[in-house]
């Protein structure tokens, strides 16, 4: 019976993988469909001139992968422990990754697709047309990271909302691979610990 329940979950995780494949890579899709007709009718470039600016590829996934090594040690480190710790599973987007079972390939996918995806949308299509705080703040609002119910919610919001303005100017200062890589690593590492150790109570 252990064993019939133990497939049973092996084949309800593996629709739940395939699913969440599927939602992944749709919305990226989105987000860089929408890039496109932005950059296409707003800028004077194409997505490859935007791809081809800034440092050389190797610095900046580099300096992509240091920054985002960097942000996630940051963010965990806050994050994991009171005030913060107690209200992260209020924000929808933190309860839902606390409660889903990513697999290894979940974790790489879901990390390369928004990493990738929305800088491309964030910070090529839409911060040189508004700039960094107000791509930011709309970024961020997004993410469903704007509450308001005591200071513990409001620290959160400012922190991601002061990690995407700095994704803004590594964007700016190095390249959108840079951009991406950080994202993508960032939100790899962060998986990997609520994988490991869970996150909120």
């Amino acid at each position: 019976m252990d064993e019939q329940q133990h497939n049973r979950e092996e084949r309800t995780q593996q629709i739940s993988s395939d699913e969440l494949l599927t939602f992944s890579v749709g919305s990226g899709v989105i987000y860089v469909l929408i890039a496109l007709l932005l950059i296409y009718y707003f800028h004077d470039t194409s997505l490859l001139g935007i791809l081809g600016d800034g440092m050389p590829v190797l610095s900046q996934l580099v300096i992509g992968a240091l920054f985002g090594i960097l942000a996630a040690v940051g963010v965990g480190f806050v994050s994991y422990r009171p005030p913060v710790s107690d209200i992260l599973r209020d924000f929808a987007i933190i309860d839902l990754i606390s409660q889903t079972r990513f697999t290894l390939f979940d974790r790489i996918q879901i990390s390369f697709v928004a990493g990738t995806c929305e800088e491309i949308l964030f910070r090529g299509a839409i911060q040189p047309l508004i700039g960094v705080w107000w791509t930011s703040l709309i970024f961020v609002a997004l993410h469903g990271y704007f509450m308001f119910k005591s200071l513990a919610h409001i620290m959160l919001g400012l922190m991601m909302f002061t990690l995407s303005a700095a994704l803004g100017f590594l964007f700016e200062w190095v390249g959108l691979i840079a951009a991406m890589t950080a994202h993508a690593v960032y939100d790899f590492l962060l998986l990997q610990a609520v994988h490991k150790w869970g996150l909120g109570k």
